[in-house]
């Protein structure tokens, strides 16, 4: 049943793997997610070969001679497909020449790997190890070969290695994927169909390793093996299906659209008080309230990038009072907070300090306009990074140090009032 059923959804996957594939190449022959995506379409196709490969009627055509030649056809492809979700996740998290780096590595040591286990193979290629039908030996039990057990044991050693590798690879994209709910189900999915792989490979070389020191346990492989290569089978086809499809949402302009549009509103607040203090910062006058903002959804991504450009625009012109950043910095830290989370009150903090003295246009001895923010933003030089900080800096807005700071504003900029021009 369970081979059934996997095999099954692997025809489907593969089906809609190789569909997509040729539709992505033949639309976006450039496309740098090319190499991830060939790696999970031969997932595709090699893992559902490899289950065929132990149904009838290949157990029977693949026996020729009295030799069992699906045994080392479905080992090969199995290690195969491991190589190739390793693959996929190398393609689709490190630098390209990093990742093909590691996998041509990877299949060096398989290919040597794969030239002692057909060797081994060959010693005996009659043996009851190898036949997977009801009369084999992994079904029907009893004493086993020495040069299949050694098979065994290496094939699936491996095996068991690549879904450790896999496993630990997952979870560092979980980490990496923060927010993105599909693809960390996606990858947590496929990751315990690898556990339950290494479950498997861990019974298999036990097993084999008794067998070869002529301990016969009393139970059969199969009655062990058989759910539970079935259940990770499954699961980690659906892992790989919701991670393809979680990264084709994604990106796909629908999603896009979305997260510009949730960005935008967000950072309206901010940019409509931004906006009354320096009029002259913005191409197009923001929407008068926040409902007309929510109902302007054309041109989402555009009317972010403006609005990213026109915050940094009034943060250079904002004159902050001296002294403000140490006494908002001192009070954060008072409060426990750190890092980004510090960052973000503190510069809320010198906003509204600075908002204070736009509207009543006193002239201040300033804070350097050179913020330690800023330069951490250029340093990263992302779009992404630049939303997260000003979404970060608007919801700092309730920190209760930004309160403390909105109430001693008239007190900061006495403090560093001047009677002729501020200096920078």
């Amino acid at each position: 049943m369970w081979f059934v059923l996997v095999t099954g959804f692997g025809m489907l996957w593969s089906a809609l793997a190789v569909l997509a594939h040729l539709r992505r190449v033949k639309r976006r022959p450039d496309d740098p997610s090319v190499p991830a995506k060939r790696a999970l379409l031969a997932a595709a196709v090699l893992a559902t070969v490899s289950y065929a490969l132990a149904m009838p009627p290949f157990t029977s055509l693949l026996h020729v001679d009295g030799v069992w030649l699906n045994w080392p056809m479905i080992m090969t492809l199995g290690n195969s497909t491991v190589i190739c979700v390793h693959m996929f996740y190398l393609f689709s998290v490190e630098e390209r020449a990093t990742a093909v780096r590691i996998a041509r590595r990877e299949w060096l040591i398989y290919a040597v790997l794969t030239t002692a286990v057909i060797a081994l193979f060959a010693m005996n290629p009659t043996a009851s190890d190898y036949d997977i039908t009801s009369a084999g030996r992994y079904q029907a039990g009893g004493p086993g070969d020495p040069f299949a057990a050694v098979a065994y044991i290496l094939s699936m050693g491996f095996s068991g290695t690549m879904n450790v590798v896999v496993c630990r690879l997952g979870w560092r994209w979980v980490k990496k994927a923060k927010g993105t709910r599909w693809l960390a189900m996606g990858l947590n999915t496929n990751a315990l169909g690898q556990i339950g792989g290494l479950c498997m490979v861990l019974h298999s070389v036990s097993y084999n390793l008794a067998l070869l020191f002529g301990i016969v346990p009393s139970w059969t492989q199969n009655v062990v093996e058989t759910p539970i290569k079935g259940i990770a089978g499954l699961l980690t086809m659906l892992g790989l299906s919701a991670t393809a499809l979680s990264l084709w949402i994604k990106n796909s302009r629908l999603v896009v659209w979305a997260h510009a549009n949730q960005a935008r509103r967000r950072l309206y607040p901010l940019h409509q008080r931004m906006y009354a203090a320096f009029p002259s910062i913005v191409v197009d006058p923001p929407p008068s309230s926040a409902l007309k903002d929510f109902l302007h959804v054309r041109d989402a991504s555009r009317q972010l990038g403006d609005r990213l450009v026109e915050l940094w625009e009034g943060r250079l012109r904002m004159r902050i009072p001296y002294g403000t950043r140490a006494v908002a910095g001192e009070l954060a830290r008072a409060e426990g907070l750190k890092g980004p989370a510090l960052e973000a009150v503190v510069e809320r903090a010198c906003l509204e300090v600075g908002f204070e003295v736009a509207r009543t246009g006193t002239e201040v001895r300033v804070e350097l306009s050179t913020a330690d923010e800023a330069s951490r933003l250029t340093r990263q030089g992302e779009k992404a990074a630049e939303v997260r900080w000003w979404q970060e800096v608007h919801d700092a807005r309730k920190s209760p140090v930004v309160a403390q700071i909105r109430t001693r504003a008239p007190e900061l900029i006495r403090a560093s009032a001047t009677s002729g021009a501020a200096t920078s």
